[in-house]
């Protein structure tokens, strides 16, 4: 199963804000992104919003339970077939959770054959007895858990929370969906304005030349931005390329080996004419 069969037939969970803690409860803000464990692929959907609370210090004990996937495809996911199981008994064990043992549900990793629901609880004792719970309501598959403390949640800012490019992956995605909902022409190629910034001209002028040398049209490589903090140094060039979504991972990528090369950041990207995109984000 490839990429595009994943994106087509996986769906989205998140926790009932009134079956949710109270404590940091902001609206969820739910994504995917895919990415690689152990050199296994693997799906992450995660509450992006927390990000802006955690840690939540009376939810100091990572909890984790495991489902096994009874049929997984070669690349350990599940298959369209088991897919509406799965979801229900990820239902069932959202529900006990967070409305009996009061968890914060933060993600839901699939990868190796298996589907692990992640959650941080006040209280470990209480949890394993609620996993043989949910093991003997739903005892067409197999279960396991793991617990430790994790005050910081460093495991979900260093483990779940995606990397700056796969950010950027996620954003191109939310667009490429919105502007295809309205009709917007995504195959054929469109003038799009990507941002660079740099810590100093210097790095800025020779970034500039090896682009323009790759095929780029150099739109500004002389604006300064404040906003920017360390890197204020702007450059904005101009490419013509598709808009579907692997056309755009493309150039997010090369982009990201690009200025690994420079004291620099990637910006991400927007049509022309300037500012055009503004309402798709």
């Amino acid at each position: 199963m490839d990429d595009q069969e994943i994106k087509d037939f996986i769906e989205f969970t998140a926790a009932n804000d009134n079956q949710q803690p109270p404590d940091g409860d902001i609206p969820s803000e739910w994504d995917m992104y895919i990415t690689y464990f152990d050199e296994d692929k693997a799906l992450v959907l995660l509450d992006l919003s927390l990000a802006k609370v955690a840690p939540i210090f009376k939810y100091n004990q990572l909890f984790g339970v495991q489902i096994t996937i009874n049929n997984p495809t070669e690349d350990g996911f599940y298959t369209e077939e088991e897919q509406p199981r799965l979801f229900e008994i990820e239902d069932r064990v959202e529900e006990i959770f967070t409305k009996e043992a009061g968890c914060r549900f933060v993600a839901t990793v699939t990868t190796g054959g298996s589907r692990m629901m992640y959650f941080y609880a006040k209280d470990s004792n209480i949890l394993p007895p609620l996993v043989g719970k949910v093991a003997a309501e739903c005892n067409d598959h197999q279960f396991n858990y793991l617990i430790e403390s994790d005050g910081q949640w460093d495991f979900y800012y260093e483990v779940l929370y995606p990397s700056v490019i796969e950010m950027q992956l996620m954003k191109n995605r939310r667009v490429v969906e919105r502007m295809t909902k309205a009709g917007e022409d995504m195959i054929n190629a469109r003038e799009v304005c990507h941002w660079y910034f740099f810590t100093n001209g210097a790095d800025r002028r020779q970034a500039a030349i090896a682009l323009r040398a790759n095929g780029a049209e150099i739109l500004d490589d002389n604006f300064y931005e404040e906003k920017m903090g360390e890197y204020p140094f702007g450059l904005r060039i101009m490419i013509k390329h598709p808009l579907n979504w692997e056309a755009l991972a493309e150039q997010t990528y090369d982009a990201y080996d690009f200025i690994e090369q420079y004291d620099g950041i990637y910006d991400g990207w927007e049509l022309l004419p300037d500012g055009e995109l503004e309402e798709w984000i």
